[in-house]
């Protein structure tokens, strides 16, 4: 177990939440989407799903789902420029306070999913009023993590994230998509919504 992993043992954690299932098994992915190693209950995971509403429908479907192991994760992220990954911090650190949200979405008495993922994290709206968003959490075994994650972000943010990545990471994430998805599916993705944070 890496020190991370057993950082993240005293975080406050719940049982995955179903939106969070595979949709090809309709259980918790168990397998790394990248590597195809399987996951274990003690390595951490990282599951990214995005949903985008069709023309002339009002129901939000499934557009990608993927899980990455510790490791792929770790590989991915280090892919990211310098350049990127600052440009990321300092558009979250102007926009989210983690420990304000956390402070806040865990004084209650129980765990209301919908509070940590019924909005976008960066622009407070509704996620099911827009035309595409994507849902990200982070897994320990069996739990969901709460910390910065789970987290919901909306079609703008997205875009907005992807107008700070530099031409490195974006061919990067195009490579990535490559690896992760298949053909049909990569033909549904969206510019601009694989966000790896």
């Amino acid at each position: 177990m890496s020190e991370l992993e057993d950082n993240l043992i005293n975080i406050p954690s719940i049982e995955v939440p179903k939106v969070f299932f595979s949709e090809k098994t309709n259980r918790p992915f168990n397998t790394c989407s990248m590597c195809g190693n399987g996951l274990n209950e003690f390595e951490l995971h990282f599951v990214e799903k995005a949903f985008g509403m069709p023309a002339n429908s009002k129901e939000h479907e499934l557009i990608f789902e993927y899980a990455l192991c510790s490791e792929c994760l770790e590989s991915t992220r280090e892919e990211i420029s310098e350049e990127s990954r600052k440009n990321i911090e300092m558009y979250f650190k102007l926009y989210v306070d983690v420990a304000e949200r956390n402070k806040k979405l865990l004084s209650k008495n129980h765990i209301d999913l919908n509070s940590w993922i019924g909005n976008c994290i960066i622009t407070g709206k509704p996620v099911l009023e827009e035309k595409e968003y994507i849902i990200g959490g982070a897994f320990l075994g069996n739990r969901m993590i709460l910390n910065v994650m789970p987290y919901a972000m909306s079609e703008k943010a997205m875009f907005e994230i992807q107008e700070l990545l530099s031409k490195k990471t974006k061919d990067f994430l195009d490579g990535f998509q490559k690896k992760v998805f298949p053909p049909d599916v990569r033909e549904r993705v969206p510019d601009g919504s694989l966000i790896i944070l």
